[in-house]
């Protein structure tokens, strides 16, 4: 194909390879012998306001250029012989053609004339050769459209020479003009407050669809027969900045014949303008500067998601993806399931046409599945109403943490966290599962010796107890759901606050303990008649109960304020670990050894820590 380069149009009136479905009538079969011949396209392109930026065209290797040759008395030697581009010349504007053709008589006088592209059709009875200028386009430029003409090389008064087998390039040198007019239409601004997916322009005469032209007259104007409207589809929307051509046939209009132009966009379509006419000469380019005004009319319903939250202040990475899911109704692509891949912008949005039912989504529970490289997490969330021809904006909920809670939404309950300071009344050590704490699919928080008090905080007991010399310690313990979010192991980093407090029947100032850390087995029971968080004994604390769980430790650095409350938990916590969709955070409320021993004396106490605010998230 033919490339026109320029720097300021780019591809302008570049010509590329023909394909069309059918051709001239194939020479008869006679004999035949291959020949050469030159050409160097004219280069006549001008718009309204000169070029002066270095305009240059070259061909490409898939060209082609039909060529017949008449005898002096006006017949035809032979018809649309199609020559297929062989070489270039000394510059990238010139190129040899080379095809066969019937021999010809060495004493005849001949006249050569040449289209380019190969046409639709051609008749050597009216000369005409015929190409089709489509009336929907795509806003770029089609070489198989710019239709060019040759001069006839030869004339009565001096006939040009038969070809001969080789080189005839001196001989039929062909110089061609450009018989298509090209629109630039450049969008300095846009007002329709959406992209556009097509310009329409309506013309007064037709200017697109069968375009016919003399091939033995490069001078003689071409006529058109089809459509009057031309319209610009565009494969990727386009916004302020962008420029795109159309190819039209030469007409020539008055001022006072108008154009109509208007842009679409998913949503909207344009107020219309006109434009006033002038003469779109063949081989000429109208630059068109086209703002695009406000909606004039709807097309259809927009329902518009922001999702502001992806992920880098929750769950520590940023998702890639989100995926919508929905029962009993359909989005925009006629499924009940919608990906959107994300991006910077955090608007994405689904289109309904006219037509079309978006109503049925309104009020639809709908489930969101965020996707990011180390987790996968879904949340739920209620569409509003949907109204029919409109932007319907909806907020999405941000993405979560891999876990969090600040029990702002749990109901109160006590699991032995308050017992009786008068007696022995230690409560259970089975783990409990608290149902007032939302589960995942697969597990549930669990718990013993814990409570809530209604949309403040979780605080567990360690129970300790002295009586006649027999000493008991009495755990409590959280534990949370599996980390099912998880897509394999990664680091995570657990945030939550805490403090402490106790009650006791003696009044010392005995401060509790807290191990936290994660764990993969199946237990979750608390345990009892242990000192510290270890197997036995004093042991190492920095395990959790007998189950020898690695964990960090929280206390008071011996002398914190015991002051800790459902209310009152602000004390800073966080640890850093390597977890998998298995494991589970755990926390355990213990207390060292120290209690007073005295005979006859009887010791009861409770000892609590406040936990709140917790959150799970990817480790950077």
């Amino acid at each position: 194909m033919r490339i026109l380069r320029s720097s300021l149009i780019g591809i302008l009136l570049a010509a590329t390879a023909c394909n069309q479905s059918t051709e001239p009538t194939p020479v008869p079969e006679t004999e035949t012998i291959q020949v050469t011949i030159g050409t160097g396209p004219r280069i006549d392109i001008q718009t309204r306001t000169e070029l002066t930026d270095g305009t240059d065209i070259k061909w490409e290797s898939d060209d082609r250029l039909a060529l017949w040759a008449r005898n002096s008395d006006g017949s035809f030697a032979f018809e649309g012989a199609v020559f297929s581009l062989w070489r270039y010349g000394t510059t990238w504007e010139q190129a040899f053609f080379r095809g066969e053709v019937p021999a010809m008589d060495p004493s005849g006088a001949y006249r050569y004339h040449a289209v380019s592209p190969v046409p639709a059709s051609a008749s050597a009875e009216t000369r005409q050769a015929t190409y089709e200028i489509p009336a929907v386009q795509d806003g770029t430029f089609h070489g198989e459209w710019d239709v060019m003409v040759a001069d006839a090389v030869g004339s009565e008064e001096a006939p040009a020479p038969a070809l001969v087998e080789g080189d005839n390039s001196d001989a039929v040198a062909l110089a061609f003009h450009h018989k298509i007019h090209l629109l630039r239409i450049r969008i300095p601004e846009n007002r329709l407050g959406e992209k556009i997916s097509q310009i329409t322009l309506n013309f007064p005469v037709e200017i697109a669809g069968t375009m016919s032209v003399d091939f033995t007259d490069a001078a003689a104007v071409p006529t058109v027969s089809g459509s009057k409207s031309l319209t610009l589809r565009f494969d990727e929307p386009k916004d302020a900045g962008d420029e795109v051509y159309a190819t039209i046939a030469p007409v020539t209009l008055s001022e006072a014949d108008a154009i109509e132009i208007y842009a679409t966009g998913t949503l909207y379509e344009s107020q219309h303008r006109t434009i006033a006419g002038k003469a779109f000469a063949e081989g000429h380019i109208t630059p068109i500067a086209y703002n695009i005004p406000e909606a004039g009319e709807t097309l259809g319903t927009i329902v518009r998601l922001t999702l502001d939250e992806t992920g880098e202040h929750t769950l520590g990475e940023r998702i890639q993806s989100f995926t919508l899911r929905v029962e009993g109704a359909s989005f925009d692509n006629g499924t009940a399931e919608h990906t959107f891949t994300v991006g910077e912008s955090g608007t994405y949005e689904m289109l309904f046409p006219q037509g079309s039912n978006p109503e049925e989504l309104s009020g639809k529970e709908v489930t969101i599945t965020y996707d990011s490289e180390h987790a996968l997490l879904t949340r739920r969330f209620t569409l509003p109403e949907i109204t029919p021809e409109a932007v319907n904006t909806v907020a999405l909920p941000g993405v979560p943490y891999l876990l969090s809670e600040d029990f702002s939404a749990v109901e109160s309950f006590d699991i032995d966290t308050n017992n009786t300071l008068g007696n022995t009344s230690s409560g259970s050590n089975t783990a409990s599962t608290l149902s007032q704490l939302p589960a995942n699919a697969s597990s549930s928080w669990t718990g013993a010796r814990c409570g809530v008090e209604t949309g403040k905080s979780l605080r567990l007991c360690s129970r300790n107890e002295c009586a006649a010399l027999t000493r008991g310690s009495y755990h409590g313990r959280l534990d949370s759901p599996n980390l099912e979010a998880l897509k394999g192991s990664c680091r995570i980093v657990v945030r939550f606050n805490y403090s402490m407090a106790r009650s006791s029947n003696q009044g010392n100032m005995l401060q509790p303990y807290l191990a936290a850390g994660i764990a993969d087995d199946a237990t979750r029971d608390a345990t009892s008649n242990l000192w510290g968080s270890f197997i036995s004994g004093e042991g190492d604390p920095g395990t959790i109960l007998q189950y020898n769980i690695p964990a960090v430790i929280y206390d008071l650095d011996d002398g914190g304020a015991l002051d800790g409350s459902y209310d009152n938990v602000t004390r800073p916590a966080e640890f850093t670990t390597t977890a998998t969709p298995a494991h589970r955070i755990v926390w355990e409320a213990y207390m060292q050894s120290g209690e007073p021993r005295e005979t006859f004396k009887y010791y009861y106490s409770n000892n609590w820590v406040y936990i709140d605010n917790i959150t799970v998230s990817i480790a950077e």
